[in-house]
């Protein structure tokens, strides 16, 4: 009697561990029809000077696509809402600085697509969200002007329309003000790039656990 419950146990775990394995499966290669994407795009800005204390940078549109593959192929400048301002914490001084950047920042960037399966999820606005990981700034002066430059680069998580996963990527920003016999110039560039890492999937033990309970249950009342 002990043998038979062993043994029926036994096969229902091995069961159990298929349905997981065949579930976790099925998740990644949802996640693997999102193709990884790269994105870069510039614009004008508003930039505060060298040394004012936290500067804060303001995009203010987008005015050109430099490049764009995988789910992102084919946008344009009308599909991309301008990015987000955001001050960093500190002052520059000399010709380098270490800035403090906004920890997290959502709703950095919104992008419309219209990949459909396999290369993307369909027409839909992806979210994209940073957190920030670096901050610096550059100052240098040459004859009749100077150039202020600020860089901060981090993590983005984009958010996927049409119920596909979240996935991972990261972000750079950078931003030049130059100043040339009395004249103002102020621009950024914005890199991103989506890798085919999910956000916050249910790891294979814990969905093993669930079931195991659940099997063995369901068992006992069978034998009862």
């Amino acid at each position: 009697m002990i043998t038979n419950i062993s043994r029926q146990l036994t096969t229902g775990a091995l069961a159990i561990a298929g349905t997981v394995a065949a579930l976790s499966f099925a998740g990644a290669a949802q996640a693997a029809t999102i193709l990884s994407g790269t994105l870069a795009l510039t614009g004008t800005a508003q930039i505060d000077s060298w040394g004012t204390p936290n500067p804060m940078l303001k995009p203010l549109n987008v005015t050109a696509i430099n490049g764009a593959t995988g789910q992102f192929t084919g946008v344009t400048t009308s599909n991309v809402t301008t990015p987000a301002s955001f001050a960093l914490i500190g002052t520059g001084s000399g010709m380098m600085s270490m800035f403090t950047a906004p920890s997290s920042l959502a709703n950095f960037i919104q992008i419309t697509v219209n990949q459909a399966y396999p290369i993307g999820p369909g027409p839909g606005i992806v979210i994209g969200n940073i957190t920030s990981t670096m901050a610096y700034g550059t100052f240098m002066t040459g004859i009749g002007g100077s150039t202020t430059t600020y860089m901060v680069t981090g993590d983005m998580t984009f958010d996927e329309p049409n119920g596909y996963p979240d996935l991972f990527g990261t972000f750079s920003i950078g931003f030049t003000r130059s100043v040339t016999g009395g004249q103002v110039s102020q621009s950024y560039n914005l890199s991103l790039q989506k890798s085919g890492l999910t956000v916050n999937v249910p790891e294979p033990s814990a969905i093993l656990g669930i079931f195991a309970v659940a099997g063995v249950g369901f068992f006992l009342r069978r034998k009862s």
